[in-house]
Formats: structure tokens, sequence, C-alpha cells
């Protein structure tokens, strides 16, 4: 009845009306079919299935965008790329959720992290009018819109305790998926070479580089972990162990020095806020002990460079592209040389060639000057003061949940000081969630009626 009232069209002629739509459908895709490729019609009808359940529910948008990212369907069909479809996702889902807010007149933007989120790509488009190359600063704000909309989905639309546990517990699963891919593609030799050591790494661009994926692997690392130990649901731990086990399999195959430092760092970190010191340390020890001598002796060879880093070109390269952040920086402190421009201007700012900055603080400071680093580490630490709020809680979600995106992100403030992952959606995921918990059920929670 009330959704008869809303759209004006009594529910005796619903049926009727519901035929006549289904024939109209039915009629045009039999058209369809006998004058283009049956992939095309296809395609087109999935899209529209998509665009119409997005429209109604935000929800199943943000999980999609979400799911889209970790999953990577463009690595097993690449035609896929050409279809752009993080952008339909994102402007079909946001379009839904506008129109929802307006009709429902809720406030269009709330919530401290989508504010200091839309500070950060203020600071992009900022960054244009001074920029050394300005249609590349603009457009890579106008690509970087989508990751805006997907914090606003996620914060806006994850609200119900029910939500926010499928979500999180999605995260487990892709954390498998993504552990367990990295180790096909290196049993089946999809892999790079450093020397004599093989090394995995995903098929996408985003996270081609072996080094992007150890890290991002190793942030969800505690959350599974502390899943694991705090799902009510005990089928789901065997998802939780396995993700564990590959992340630590993963994690050498990439062969990646800094995702090494990551794992010293995040068993620590794991030991440092457990109950039980001495039965932490063993087992973490042991853990490492596991990892270092089933490594392959090449593993254990590039690991060892750390120590005499001075005497690696990659690591001495990566010291001078730092320091042509800095000189980027004095040329303009304020809004630095404009967003997506390191690389292309690398070389005029002293550094040995025409690759990003391997640091994703001093890529924020170079390309978006002292304000938008300012922005840029403020969205973390006001992240990691939510999520320590959260793990406070006396709620098995909100305490796992918390507990994984501290240890999982403060780890990764680690990894990312070799990484140029200042942009990438994964950690901003994370980050989303944490601020909608907080934000939607911890409150319920505190007054107990979660």
């Amino acid at each position: 009845m009330l959704m008869s009232t809303q759209v004006g069209v009594p529910s005796a002629q619903r049926v009727p009306i519901a035929w006549a739509v289904t024939v109209a459908v039915a009629f045009a895709a039999g058209v369809a079919l006998l004058l283009v490729p049956v992939e095309f019609v296809f395609g087109v009808v999935l899209a529209l299935i998509a665009a119409c359940v997005f429209l109604f529910s935000p929800y199943a948008g943000a999980v999609t965008f979400i799911a889209f990212y970790y999953l990577r369907p463009v690595d097993l069909v690449p035609q896929l790329g050409m279809l752009r479809l993080p952008l339909f996702i994102a402007s079909v889902t946001s379009t839904g959720l506008f129109v929802r807010l307006l009709l429902n007149r809720q406030k269009l933007i709330e919530g401290w992290y989508v504010k200091w989120f839309l500070a950060l790509w203020g600071v992009m488009l900022m960054s244009v009018p001074l920029s050394l190359y300005r249609s590349q600063s603009l457009s890579g704000a106008q690509d970087f819109l989508k990751s805006v909309a997907m914090v606003w989905m996620i914060y806006m639309a994850v609200r119900s305790e029910k939500q926010l546990t499928f979500v999180v517990r999605m995260l487990g699963w892709m954390a498998l998926w993504l552990a367990g891919s990295t180790i096909y593609n290196y049993r089946t030799g999809q892999v790079e070479t450093s020397g004599d050591l093989t090394r995995a790494g995903a098929e996408s661009s985003m996270l081609g580089d072996p080094n992007d994926l150890a890290a991002y692997i190793l942030m969800l690392f505690p959350l599974c972990y502390y899943l694991f130990f705090n799902d009510p649901k005990r089928w789901l731990k065997v998802v939780y162990g396995l993700a564990m086990v590959a992340i630590l399999v993963a994690v050498v195959y990439t062969g990646s020095r800094g995702g090494f430092l990551g794992l010293i760092v995040l068993l620590f970190l794991l030991w440092l806020h457990s109950k039980r010191k001495v039965v932490g340390l063993f087992i973490g020890l042991a853990v490492f002990s596991a990892v270092w001598f089933a490594a392959p002796s090449e593993y254990r060879e590039r690991m060892r460079s750390i120590t005499n880093y001075q005497e690696d070109e990659s690591a001495m390269n990566r010291v001078e592209y730092r320091k042509a952040a800095v000189r980027m920086f004095k040329h303009n402190p304020f809004t630095g040389i404009g967003y997506k421009n390191f690389p292309d201007f690398a070389r005029q700012f002293g550094a040995p060639g025409s690759q990003t900055t391997h640091n994703m603080y001093f890529l924020v400071l170079g390309e978006l000057g002292g304000l938008g680093l300012l922005v840029f580490l403020t969205i973390w630490i006001r992240s990691l003061l939510a999520a320590r709020q959260l793990a406070k809680a006396q709620h098995w979600l909100l305490h796992a949940l918390g507990m994984g995106a501290l240890i999982g992100l403060m780890d990764l403030m680690v990894t990312g000081y070799f990484l140029s992952i200042s942009y990438y959606p994964y950690h901003f995921i994370l980050m989303a969630l944490v601020a909608a918990a907080q934000a939607h059920l911890l409150p319920r929670v505190r007054e107990g009626t979660a």
C-alpha cells in the first residue's frame, strides 16, 4: 500500500503494468538478438539489471564496488577494462543514494571521514591551477572521484550491524582470494624476476607490483586474526585460518623486502597487543622461523641485502626520489607540483629516472604540498584513533574490526614508507568501514540497542 501511494498506481493495475513491461522488454530483447551479437545483448541486460539493483540498493552497490577491487575480474577477462566498471558502479550507486537521501530529507554529507576525504580531493583540485601539467592533474582528480564516491557510499550505506558484519566477513574472504591468487600466479609461472629471485604479483595494474601486493595482503592479516578468535560462526574460522596461512606464503612469493619488514612489524604489533606476552612471543618467533626457513634461499639472500642498503642501487635510487619530492615541495610548499605529476617531472627535480617516489608520504608532499600532506596524515591518524575506539567496545564485531584495522593500518604505514600507494583504494575502504562502524553501530552498542 505504501508503494502504491508513493508512485500513484493502484494495486489492481500493478499486474497488467508488470506484464506490459515484461512483454515490451522481451520484445526488445528478441529484436536486439536478431540485429546485434548475443554477447552485447547479454552484457546490456546484465548492466540494466545491475543498474536497477544499485539504484534501489546503494548497499549492494557499495559491496559490489569493494568486491570488484579485490576480485579484480579484469585480470581474468581483460575486455572488461574497456567497460570502466568501477565508474559505472560508482555513478549508478551514487545516483541512487543521492536520490534516496533527498527523498528522506537526510544530510548528503556527514561524518568526519567523508568530510576529510572530500578535503583531500579538494586539495587535488586546488593543485590544478599551479600544476606543472594541468591537464594531467585535472584528469587524475576526475578519476579519483571514483574513490570519493566509494568512501561516501560505504559510509552512508553500511549502517546496520547485519550489513557491517557481512562486509567485514567478506574482507576475510577477499584476503583468502588475494593471497590464494598470488600463490596461484607464482605456481603457474605468472611472475617477474629480480636477479635470481622469482616474484609473484597480481596481473592488474594497481596490484601488479609485488611490493604493493605484499603490503595489502599483510594489511588484512590482523583482521583475519581477530575474526578467527571473535567471530561466533565457527565454520568461518576455517576461512580465516586458511587466509592467514595463505598470506604468509604469498608474502614470501612476492619477494618483497618491504613486505618482509612489514611482516616483522606485524608480528611485533600482534605480540604488543596480546594479553599473553610470553606465549605470544614464542608463537611469533615460531611463525617467523617457519616462514624464514621454509622460504627459498634466494628469498633469504634478498632479505639480507636490507642490512647493506647503501650498496643496493635500487635502495639508493629511492633516496634520490625522496630528495626530489622535497625539492618539489620547495617549488610550491602549498599545493606541490600537481596531482599525478611526480613521474613526469622527477628528472627535472634531480631524480635518477622518471618513476614514482616509492614513498606514500613523500609522494603526497611532492604532488600536493604541505596542505595535501596535512590532510592525508589527518585521515590516517583519525582512522587509527577511531579503530582504537572500536577495539575497546564489548562487541565481537567492533572489537575484531577495530583491532584488525588498527594493526593493519599501522603496519601499512610502515610498508608505505617504501611504496607509492598513497591514493590506492584498499586502505581507504578499510578506513571507511571503521568510520561507518564508529558512527552508526558503536553508539547503539553503548546504548544497548544493537
